[in-house]
């Protein structure tokens, strides 16, 4: 019993839907984990980029690829009629210009919760590649109500390293405000959690003394075996669905590479574990998978529903993005045969 998801524009020829631009300098090396939202007939994009100055440095063990010197995110915005080609904007949409994300604005996740979308991200406040002074490397939120100006709201997440949240886009748990985080990413006890709040005010000003006590007994959604390499990691802003929650996400790792899965989360009580597929949904094949910045990267971080249809939309080898799709009835009923 097997599921995969079909590249765009076929498994037989696929290509990537978004490239850098070389001619513009805050994404001229990379465009990668994009967050999608359908607004009425217009499909919203933020998605992360590396500068043109970003230079290669020397290669670690423990790491693929290559760690680089200016390794400064930004993130830009695009958007779309049809899902598939978009039109970019000149200019960054979030810059790296406060003390908290000066080192990079990181993987943005977007959520409309009334009239206003709020966008988590990761903060980072040092250079990655100081082997001296490790960086935060924490959860920021910013918002906005037209796409034309942007309000930074500071550090929301926990005081230790976590990074991939996102809101659900609608209240759960007898009317709160849901947080999708992970915790101690890329490691062996990764771990994806819920917070549930009574209002984003709540969201936006918990301090980490109320985040440590949460951490004594969070509410873990998916973990990991420790033997394994690398926990799970959020991917994509939960969808609603008949079935309950649908979370595409990154899977747990024996190696250094990246897969794209999918679980079933409780409708009422997105803490609570449905279903989960065994194993991978879309691995690294193609070329602009396995070769880039990066290599062995296929990581979702954008999904919705368009007709019939899901649209996963996520970073390959962390320089270009992609785009594979399925029938959202066929996945839902692939899940529900993955029931424990």
């Amino acid at each position: 019993m097997s599921f995969q998801l079909q590249r765009y524009p076929s498994n037989e020829k696929p290509n990537p839907i978004l490239e850098p631009r070389k001619e513009i300098e805050w994404e001229g090396k990379a465009v990668f984990n994009p967050t999608i939202i359908k607004d009425g007939e217009i499909f919203r994009m933020l998605y992360r980029t590396y500068p043109s100055k970003l230079e290669m440095a020397a290669s670690r063990l423990k790491r693929p690829g290559f760690y680089f010197k200016n390794q400064i995110s930004y993130i830009g915005y695009a958007e779309s009629e049809d899902g598939i080609n978009f039109e970019r904007r000149e200019l960054p949409f979030i810059s790296p210009d406060t003390d908290y994300d000066r080192y990079g604005c990181e993987d943005p996740r977007m959520t409309k919760l009334g009239d206003i979308f709020y966008i988590t991200y990761t903060a980072i406040n040092d250079p990655i590649e100081d082997r001296e002074h490790r960086p935060n490397v924490r959860i920021a939120l910013a918002s906005t109500k037209d796409f034309k100006s942007v309000t930074k709201h500071g550090i929301i997440g926990p005081s230790m390293r976590s990074k991939a949240a996102a809101l659900f886009p609608e209240p759960v748990n007898g009317g709160k405000i849901a947080l999708l985080l992970t915790i101690s990413p890329d490691s062996t006890t990764s771990r994806v959690s819920v917070r549930y709040y009574d209002s984003m005010d709540q969201v936006s000003h918990s301090s980490f003394e109320e985040w440590d006590k949460y951490l004594e007994q969070d509410k873990i959604v998916l973990q990991t075996e420790w033997w394994l390499h690398r926990g799970p990691e959020v991917g994509a802003v939960p969808i609603k669905t008949e079935k309950g929650w649908l979370l595409i996400f990154s899977g747990e790792s024996m190696s250094d590479t990246w897969t794209i899965t999918a679980a079933l989360l409780d409708a009422e009580k997105p803490d609570q574990l449905i279903a989960r597929v065994p194993g991978y949904l879309l691995q690294a094949v193609a070329s602009y998978e396995r070769n880039g910045l990066v290599p062995n990267v296929t990581f979702p971080e954008g999904a919705v529903i368009v007709g019939d249809d899901l649209y996963v939309y996520y970073g390959a080898a962390d320089t270009v993005i992609g785009l594979a799709t399925c029938k959202l009835k066929d996945l839902l009923d692939y899940l529900e045969k993955c029931k424990k």
